[in-house]
């Protein structure tokens, strides 16, 4: 029942922390447990019109679900916070240049929630320690 005791803010920021973090372990597990190969295939596929080399986009498609794994457990554990909150900034850096090459700007404005739901974590993080 130590929730209970938490004030509103470090509940809410616990939460969100919690939540945001089981989205990208649950993006990550899904890619590496299912059809890891084929998510990088697919991956392949929709950079082939664009000026990526070929190697960079599937290097970076077998990378990103692991990244995403262990945002995911920092996020979720609280371990190593910071590096995992840069982690998830580079991330998303990543891949919203990807899907902006692409002009997929429907996928970018989700991609920009996440990015802000890592910005409150780290932002409010230091009122909170």
């Amino acid at each position: 029942m130590k929730f209970l005791q938490m004030s509103n803010k470090r509940l809410a920021l616990f939460f969100l922390r919690f939540v945001t973090g089981i989205n990208f372990l649950m993006h990550g597990a899904v890619r590496v447990l299912g059809d890891y190969s084929g998510f990088a295939s697919g991956m392949v596929d929709d950079f082939s019109d664009t000026f990526l080399p070929t190697f960079s986009v599937k290097l970076l498609a077998y990378t990103i679900p692991i990244i995403e794994l262990v945002v995911g457990i920092i996020l979720i554990t609280g371990i190593k916070l910071r590096l995992g909150l840069v982690l998830g900034f580079l991330l998303m850096a990543t891949l919203i240049f990807g899907m902006s090459l692409l002009q997929q700007w429907g996928v970018v404005g989700t991609q920009m929630l996440y990015l802000f739901a890592l910005f409150f974590i780290m932002y409010l993080q230091d009122d909170l320690d």
